[in-house]
Order: structure tokens, then C-alpha cells, then sequence
């Protein structure tokens, strides 16, 4: 297993999972509204007042909003305005400024799906510049072109891990999963004894999910690098789902995104709860403390390996800082994107948001952070017996070799056939899992 955080030197971006959601908050500004920060400025190599702009999702600009405080304290001629749009609207309002060689926004959130289009339109700025081979952890397939970067990740700790009921653990005499074989075979055992190992239900739009783990587990793809359809692996993927499927070893249900769950889980009903690493919040918010889920004894560990020449974990989704490749202030705006990406002091911010309404846990920036993070056991999680959730994931995240799918605009509808197709298969017996792979790549090369 590879070290990459201990064995080399390197600064990594690591999120681990907002509690609130990436688009949008409570605090969510209407319709663009400007939070307009004025702290006092300097040294962002440029004399004189420099005003940028920061366009992105409501809840990802308020918590960059929160972190740059004492930067723009520290920097008395800077001001940045947060412009602030629902997840839905900023990639519209984005590319509409863009493409009319607007000078603003400076600098942008954007997340995976949206920056290939961009990054191909010529809107942004290389900033491989930034950062020598490295000092970043490689997930930044999808802001890659002809060899520069176009994009330093945000959050990136929303990797696949395994989540567990402790308490059942201990009582059955069970450790971890280290295979695929392994956690089936735990499965099993735990629905002799009247647990679920997690959840899947065909008929849910967002059953794509569960497939699309099992194929980056096993080591494939649904898009290749260049954004091709490949579903690489995604006929095994079909087999193992129908393996555990038949065998009754999950809920059926979405797992963390319905009602159905959610009763099941805090009846008692659930033990593992394999899955992406966000999904670690809605537990804090959804489980009873009262009831029979199991608050206070939720666990992670790092991911059962699916195949000898799978990965050990893969991070499911991140957003990228990228700058416009119009900005009238690029050093400044480079300035903030490295506070914000690659350092120790915004990193340990990250990790423990809670401010004015506005909350998130998630580590971004240089590897030094991440170690600490790690290190620190700060900030523990009542759901999890007080461990510290965000500390935990980094440190998975060290101890494994993560990378990130390719995904492009077009990943939604995508989504949508492969649901589709999915639901037929499990409940119609419409396709095998060869027939059924043989359908999606000709429905996704049609989109």
C-alpha cells in the first residue's frame, strides 16, 4: 500500500464532507447577491487597491468567505466580493460572463462536471505554474489539458470508505472487511442475525450510484481521460451487485437519500453502510440519538479492496479554484487561490468551519495541514462516540493511492440512463450484465 502523504513531502487537497451540502445553505444569498469583504490589503504582488471577485455555489463561497478572513486582514489593499448562486445557477451565470471575455469573476468554485467545458473553451488560466509534481494529490483529471492544469481541488475527502455499526461489530466478533469476499461473506453472516449490510433499491433514480462505486473499485472507468465512454469493469460491477442483491444483503432503499432508509436504519435494521465519505454527515442529522441506529457508535474504516488490481479508495467528486484567463489582477487572484489550496493555515480552517450560520469539515491545501489534521483528533463527531470524523478520513487518505473519475457536463444525464437500464435489469430481467453494459455504451455515446 502506498504512502503517499508519509512517504513523500507533498502538499495534498484533502475535503472531507460539507454538513450542509455543496449549492446551497441555509444562509444561500438570492439571486447573485454580492457579501461584499472588505479587509485591508497588500502584498498580492500588485501595488495600489485591488478589488477580486469569487464566484461559485452559495455554501462553498460563504465557507471560502470565512476562511479568507484573516488573509484579507493580513492584505489591507484587497478586497474580494463573494458572488453567491444555488448550485443550479452558477454554472450559467459562469459561462455567460465567460464567454463574453468578461474580466470577472476572478476566481471561481467550480465543481468536476463543469470544469472540462471550460477548461476547453480556453476560459481559465494554467496554473501548473503553481505547484511542482507532487505537491498536489493527482485528482485533477477532469481540469487537465494538453498537459497544464486549469484547476487545484478543493475538497477531496468525499472517498469511498466503509461505515459500520461498532457496537454490532463487537458483539458478532467482526473486523473490518479487507475484500470484496470478505464483506459478503460478513453479509451474510449479519443477515442471519437480522442486519442489513447496506442498501439498494432499482427502482430509485440514484440506484447508478451503488454501480458506479463498484466500477471505480474494481479498477474501472465510465468515462475514460479524454472523456469517452468506456464502462470499463462495469460488467463485473453488474455481477457483484446481482450477487449481493440475490443473496438479500441489502435494504432495499436508497441509501442516505430516502425515508425508507432512514426508518430502516434507526429501527436498528442496518450494520454496514459501505459508501462515499459525505455520506458520513447525514448519519449525524438523520439518526436518532434515541433510538436503535446505533448513534454514538457509528465507525469508518478505510474500503475493502473489490479486486487485487482495484483501487484502494477513489475520491467520487470535488470542485476546482480556477481563475479567469481575463482577470485584471492575476497575481492576486493566484495569491488567494494558494492561501485557499496550498496552505497549512487554510487547511486547518477548513476543517472546523461553524460561523454564521454556516458550517463545513473538509481539509484543502498543502500536506503539511493534512498531517496535522490527521494528527489532531480535534472535533469529534457525537454519532461517531466523539472520533474525529475529519481526522479519520485524512488519514485514509494517506494511507492510500486515491485518484478521481473523469466526469464532464454531460454526467446528469448520464446518470439518468444508467438508472434506467439498471432498473430494468434488476427488476424486469430485461438485461444480463453483459446485455446491459452493451446498452448504456450506446445509450451514453448518444447524449
Amino acid at each position: 500500500m502506498k504512502k503517499r502523504g508519509l512517504a513523500m513531502g507533498i502538499a495534498v487537497v484533502l475535503g472531507c464532507m460539507s454538513l450542509t451540502g455543496c449549492g446551497g445553505s441555509s444562509n444561500e444569498t438570492k439571486n447573485g447577491e454580492t457579501a461584499e469583504t472588505t479587509m485591508s490589503g497588500a502584498e498580492a504582488k500588485e501595488e495600489g487597491e485591488i478589488e477580486l471577485t469569487m464566484m461559485g455555489g452559495a455554501h462553498l463561497v460563504s465557507v471560502a468567505e470565512i476562511v479568507l478572513r484573516d488573509y484579507l486582514t493580513e492584505h489591507p489593499n484587497v478586497k474580494i466580493n463573494f458572488e453567491k448562486y444555488s448550485y443550479a445557477e452558477y454554472p450559467t451565470k459562469m459561462k455567460l460572463q465567460l464567454s463574453n471575455d468578461e474580466s470577472t469573476p476572478d476566481i471561481m468554485i467550480v465543481h468536476d462536471l463543469y470544469a472540462p467545458q471550460f477548461a476547453k473553451a480556453g476560459y481559465l488560466v494554467d496554473l501548473s505554474d503553481m505547484f511542482t509534481e507532487g505537491e498536489v494529490l493527482p485528482v485533477m483529471d477532469p481540469v487537465i489539458m494538453d498537459g497544464k492544469v486549469y484547476g487545484i481541488p478543493n475538497q477531496v475527502t468525499n472517498q469511498y470508505v466503509f461505515m459500520y455499526r461498532q457496537d454490532i461489530y463487537d458483539e458478532l466478533g467482526l473486523t473490518t472487511p479487507k475484500t470484496f469476499d470478505d464483506y459478503f461473506n460478513q453479509a451474510v453472516m449479519l443477515k442471519e442475525n437480522g442486519y442489513y449490510a447496506g442498501a439498494f433499491d432499482p427502482a430509485d433514480s440514484g440506484c447508478n450510484e451503488v454501480f458506479q462505486n463498484f466500477i471505480y473499485m474494481l479498477g474501472g472507468q465510465v468515462l475514460d481521460s479524454e472523456g469517452n465512454v468506456s464502462l470499463d469493469k462495469g460488467k463485473e460491477a453488474l455481477e457483484l451487485m446481482k450477487k449481493c442483491y440475490d443473496a438479500g444483503i441489502w435494504h432495499t432503499s436508497q441509501q442516505g437519500n430516502s425515508e425508507a432508509y432512514w426508518t430502516a436504519f434507526n429501527a436498528g435494521k442496518i450494520a454496514a453502510f459501505p459508501s462515499v465519505a459525505a455520506h458520513a454527515a447525514y448519519y449525524v442529522t438523520n439518526v436518532d440519538p434515541n433510538g436503535q441506529g446505533g448513534y454514538g457508535h457509528l465507525a469508518i474504516a478505510e474500503p475493502m479492496k473489490f479486486a487485487e488490481n482495484g483501487r484502494e479508495t477513489y475520491i467520487n467528486n470535488t470542485e476546482y479554484y480556477t481563475i479567469n484567463k481575463n482577470t485584471k489582477h492575476l497575481e492576486a487572484a493566484k495569491d488567494v487561490v494558494r492561501y485557499l489550496a496550498l496552505t497549512k493555515e487554510a487547511a486547518e480552517k477548513f476543517s472546523n468551519v461553524n460561523e454564521d450560520g454556516v458550517m463545513a469539515q473538509y481539509a484543502t491545501g498543502c500536506m503539511e495541514g493534512i498531517r496535522a489534521i490527521a494528527a489532531s483528533r480535534d472535533n469529534g463527531w457525537e454519532a461517531f462516540g466523539g472520533e474525529p470524523v475529519v481526522s479519520e478520513l485524512a488519514e485514509i487518505l494517506l494511507n492510500t493511492d486515491p485518484d478521481i473519475p473523469f466526469v464532464d457536463e454531460r454526467s446528469n444525464e448520464m446518470n439518468n440512463v444508467l438508472s434506467e437500464i439498471i432498473g430494468e435489469m434488476f427488476l424486469n430481467g430485461v438485461y444480463t450484465p453483459e446485455t446491459a453494459v452493451e446498452v448504456m455504451k450506446q445509450k451514453l455515446n448518444d447524449i
